[in-house]
């Protein structure tokens, strides 16, 4: 193999990456392999897997090393399983995976996870062995802190790839580990009282800022009967709080009827006060100076 750098047959089939030992099968020897990592025509991935420098790539490739690197018995999970489900998690400098109780495995960037599987907790995604969906919404639920796990949640029901039932049955199963409390606290937020996570989020904000007097979910009617369940409504003063529609709906139909309810609450003499997920997380203080100050306008007209 004097002089040349091409990846082994093995590197087609395993998006861009090999190992170091499929490349002494291919003929390569230690040296050779050394002096190609050296010179940056091949590239170290993770532990002893590499890559042609030319090579693109992507989720699949790092969850690919990270199982070949673990060996054996390894299955992708937490974020790196997230990403080959395409779902929404946040930046993670570390590859994860699952290994045996029994195992013991320290390669830099790969975080192992030395946790019991069932077989049925297990798929083949993209070719690559890794844990079911509904089980890496789990892990991760356990694993992130809550705003990442609550935006990884609304992602899931938002676009109906689990329900909550199958992500409660798979964090039931994962049984008492560090980060229970916080996991179940994000599920439980997804209750008979609330549509939507960002919906909770809303209850929750208006109670920890001392506002009363307010219901979640009801039911409001005009002339012509069912408006719709209003996501808070202060009936005193009837000003109507909504979620935005768009962010927690599948399609433009959903969209579009929300706008229509919207008009039909305003002819039947509420105000509406619409917020965005966004609003919620990042300008909190925001919304509850809106609602508390509309609140206290509408009493004084009264």
């Amino acid at each position: 193999m004097r002089g040349s750098s091409t990846p082994p047959p093995e590197a087609a089939l395993q998006d861009g990456v090999f190992t170091a030992a499929q490349a002494l099968a291919y003929g390569y020897s230690h040296y050779r392999v050394r002096r190609l990592v050296q010179s940056g025509r091949w590239i170290a991935v993770l532990g002893s897997v590499y890559a042609d420098r030319s090579a693109h790539l992507n989720s699949a490739s790092l969850a690919r090393a990270a199982v070949l690197v673990a060996g054996t018995g390894a299955v992708a999970s937490h974020t790196t399983a997230d990403r080959l489900w395409s779902l929404v998690v946040p930046a993670d400098p570390d590859v994860h995976v699952i290994i045996e109780r029994s195992r013991r495995l320290t390669v830099p960037g790969l975080r192992t996870h030395r946790i019991v599987l069932r077989d049925d907790e297990v798929a083949v995604r993209h070719g690559i062995v890794t844990t079911r969906l509904d089980r890496t919404v789990a892990d991760c639920l356990l694993w992130l802190p809550e705003e990442a796990g609550t935006a990884l949640l609304t992602s899931v029901l938002q676009r109906r790839v689990a329900t909550v039932d199958e992500i409660r049955h798979a964090l039931w199963r994962c049984g008492q580990r560090h980060g229970s409390t916080r996991a179940w606290a994000i599920l439980e937020a997804v209750d008979a009282d609330a549509h939507s996570i960002a919906e909770v989020r809303a209850h929750r904000l208006l109670t920890k800022s001392g506002m009363t007097g307010w219901s979640a979910n009801t039911p409001v009617f005009d002339e012509d009967g069912l408006i719709g369940y209003v996501d808070v409504l202060f009936d005193d003063v009837r000003l109507a709080i909504e979620i935005d529609g768009r962010a927690y709906h599948s399609d433009d139909t959903a969209f579009q009827r929300d706008r229509e309810r919207r008009n039909r609450l305003v002819r039947a003499g509420y105000t509406v006060l619409q917020f965005t997920w966004d609003d919620l997380v990042h300008r909190p203080d925001h919304v509850v100076a809106q609602v508390r100050g509309m609140r206290q306008r509408l009493r004084a007209a009264s």
